[in-house]
């Protein structure tokens, strides 16, 4: 099987949540013999030694460069009457989306995936021009994610944020229609769309990587003496993930340092906002922007905390600190989405006092612990990859013949 990716952000180097979803997902992929095309969003044109990891896994990568021009933010702002602001950042002039179309039906793909919505205009024109079945990996209920961090903004930010829910509802529920299939990543996100009538829906869980726990593919062990007693890694810009830090950093803080004052904190994450930087500077926390390692900063601590008090469809940080055997506190929302036995392990706090006592009680315990994982690879592991695909297979098996004589008319039409 063939599949073209559009995926929403470059998944690697994969330094928070939404990128290591997708890069784990790739790696799996190609692992079970997938050949892969990736296409997606950038900045700027990323380092030589990023671009070779990915194309370890990915034969053919598809760069698209954020467009920062008088043109590009007229048609932007005219694109904001029909969409939602992180989709008509995606949306591509016409010049780049007939060379997208010949790229992809070079590649002859039997599949397009569109990883997370905003990339949604890209995937649906290539599904239909080349009469490709579209697959949507949902990362959340994206509509009232939005809505929420509408109603906790402030400021500047407000404006933005109501740009991004701004018609969202329509165009995820757009996306979920067009889709052959669509894979949700929680249970409680699959049960919402079901209720409102979409019967495509399945359940994909997020990949863990437990037995290497390093993209360079290493064997890095676990520090006898950590540097840090907790530890904290995601992305230190989302509304979520700051709003939790602040918590965390002025509510539990000082609860933890007036027990334990010699209490090492590290916040590590992708582009830490301004008040973060204050914040980590006053309380004397240390802060590491933009780490290249998940690996090196689990390993550096002996308990991880999830201080998120609000979000939608699965925190990856969760579930990525499960491949590291240390314990775990985290509110109440920061398990959200997770299988009832899998939230078993975490220690779970909803106020900052139970939350600073949890991390107490556990940096005073010597005893090692131990998950399973052999339980956890059931709900995490790669054979659930495997089995989409067969699903996958199945569901667009009466529509490969006719793909296969568009792209075959597409072949003889682009070589003349």
């Amino acid at each position: 099987m063939k599949i073209t990716l559009v995926c929403h952000d470059i998944p690697y180097p994969a330094i928070h949540g939404g990128r290591v979803d997708m890069w784990r997902r790739i790696k799996a992929f190609s692992q079970l013999g997938i050949d892969l095309q990736v296409i997606c969003w950038v900045n700027q044109t990323p380092k030589a030694e990023d671009i070779a990891q990915i194309n370890r896994y990915v034969q053919h990568l598809c760069l698209i460069t954020y467009q920062k021009s008088i043109f590009s933010t007229v048609s932007q702002i005219c694109n904001l009457l029909k969409f939602p602001l992180e989709v008509t950042s995606r949306i591509v002039t016409s010049s780049k989306l007939k060379s997208l179309v010949t790229e992809v039906g070079l590649f002859s793909p039997d599949v397009i995936w569109l990883d997370g919505i905003h990339g949604g205009e890209v995937a649906l024109e290539l599904s239909q021009r080349l009469n490709i079945p579209l697959i949507y990996r949902s990362h959340n209920i994206e509509y009232l994610y939005y809505q929420r961090l509408f109603a906790s903004a402030t400021g500047f930010a407000k404006m933005k944020r109501f740009l991004s829910q701004n018609h969202m509802e329509q165009y995820e529920k757009h996306i979920l229609t067009k889709s052959t299939l669509f894979y949700d990543i929680s249970p409680e996100d699959l049960r919402f769309w079901q209720s409102q009538g979409f019967t495509n829906g399945r359940y994909l869980s997020p990949i863990v990587e437990f037995d290497i726990h390093s993209d360079n593919n290493d064997t890095n062990t676990e520090r006898k003496n950590p540097e840090y007693d907790i530890v904290f890694l995601g992305n230190l810009y989302s509304n979520n993930n700051v709003a939790g830090i602040i918590w965390f950093l002025t509510e539990v803080t000082p609860i933890l340092l007036a027990k334990l004052p010699n209490t090492k904190i590290l916040i590590a994450g992708a582009n830490p906002v301004k008040k973060i930087k204050k914040l980590c500077q006053q309380t004397g926390v240390t802060l590491k922007s933009n780490p290249t390692s998940s690996t090196e900063i689990y390993n550096s601590g002996r308990v991880f905390i999830n201080p998120v008090l609000t979000g939608s469809g699965v925190s990856i940080k969760s579930v990525e600190m499960l491949a590291f055997n240390k314990p775990i506190v985290s509110t109440l929302q920061g398990v959200a989405g997770l299988p009832e036995v899998v939230k078993e392990y975490f220690n779970i706090a909803e106020d900052a006092q139970s939350f600073a006592e949890q991390i107490i009680y556990l940096l005073s315990q010597t005893s090692k612990i131990y998950f399973d994982t052999s339980l956890l690879k059931s709900f995490f592991g790669i054979q659930n990859i495997e089995n989409i695909l067969k699903e996958i297979d199945f569901f667009i098996k009466p529509e490969k013949a006719q793909v296969s004589n568009v792209l075959s008319d597409f072949k003889s039409a682009f070589m003349r």
